[in-house]
């Protein structure tokens, strides 16, 4: 069972995705210190002895569906640091604001296919592109290149909740809708939402917020139960004892969080975060594929990618070449199809 709860009228209108917003990401500190990586990084990788080029002398575009300063926008930023010494070419973002990724896909989608374009991609544009009749790009387009970023979801509620372990939530949510916090109706969150729900056998209702800042506010003022939230997102709440993570939903336990048990620990069989990867669009040559994707795993294994990831309380091993990613690609798109079929919502 499910239902959206409307709260007040968001102001905005259509909500930012969450990958998009930066304090969404990061808490204050953490995203000084990441911007400083980025800045010592970009200012290190001139004085780098370079490769030969790998694919020639045109720069490749890397495409974000984020504002300049997004959490998107800034992983596009680290790892175009790294890469010019190693793949021996320059690299330049740009940034496709709109539609929920959907300026984005169209924009890489108007490129020739030769290696030069890169597309950084998260759930949002796959939720983007099951909810149109007529994407940009189809799901067979997409070939996954190298995922830059595993940032697993945590169940979060008030410190003081009756929601104190798996079974009390279990018990609760069998007797009525208990109240997660969304950004707004058919989002990645959403979707995250309805996964757990299913999974943990529990009804909800979806209560829409502005961003993952109003989650968390709301989750301490009692005014929903439950926030699924990147650790980051409510670290500040968690430290001052307003807000207690009660499962992680990561295949393992977390760096961040290490007395945090996974939800398969607790017989809840789910797995969200929020992942970013870079693609390239089907027809790219093989050799260039082979060629990117052993230049971006590199380059994203340098230290200050590394410490950019750990910085931001992301696992260092979220770097991964393209056959985790594709498959992981291949496997959110489902869940999204599932989730969204479950919601009521179809394309349009």
């Amino acid at each position: 069972m499910f239902k959206i709860v409307m709260p007040q009228a968001n102001p905005r209108g259509e909500a930012t995705p969450r990958d998009e917003m930066a304090p969404a990401l990061w808490s204050r500190r953490r995203a000084l210190t990441g911007l400083g990586a980025l800045g010592a990084g970009m200012l290190a990788a001139p004085a780098l002895l370079r490769a030969q080029p790998a694919l020639g002398s045109r720069p490749i575009e890397v495409v974000t569906h984020a504002g300049v300063g997004g959490g998107t926008d800034i992983t596009a930023r680290m790892m175009t640091a790294q890469a010019p010494a190693v793949l021996g070419m320059d690299f330049t973002v740009v940034n496709k604001t709109g539609g929920s990724g959907a300026a984005a896909l169209a924009y890489a989608a108007s490129r020739p296919k030769d290696g030069h374009t890169l597309l950084l991609i998260t759930q949002t544009h796959l939720i983007t592109m099951l909810r149109s009749k007529t994407p940009p790009v189809q799901i067979e387009d997409i070939v996954g290149i190298a995922r830059a970023t595993e940032d697993p979801q945590f169940v979060m509620v008030r410190a003081d909740s009756p929601l104190r372990s798996a079974d009390e939530l279990a018990s609760a949510g069998q007797k009525r809708p208990l109240r997660f916090g969304i950004t707004h109706a058919g989002s990645v969150d959403h979707v995250a939402v309805a996964g757990f729900s299913r999974a943990a056998k529990v009804q909800h209702a979806a209560v829409p917020f502005r961003g993952g800042g109003d989650i968390v506010v709301n989750v301490v003022g009692g005014n929903i139960d439950i926030g699924l939230l990147n650790y980051a997102e409510a670290e500040a709440q968690i430290r001052a004892g307003e807000v207690k993570p009660l499962m992680v939903l990561a295949e393992s336990r977390v760096s961040s969080a290490p007395d945090v048990p996974t939800a398969k620990e607790l017989g809840i069989n789910f797995t969200a975060a929020t992942t970013r990867g870079f693609c390239v669009l089907r027809g790219t040559p093989e050799d260039r594929v082979a060629k990117l994707e052993e230049g971006l795993v590199k380059a994203m294994r340098t230290p200050v990618y590394q410490s950019y990831l750990t910085s931001s309380g992301q696992s260092a091993e979220s770097v991964a070449g393209r056959k985790v990613w594709q498959a992981q690609i291949e496997e959110f798109w489902s869940q999204g199809k599932d989730a969204l079929a479950s919601l009521g919502i179809s394309a349009s």
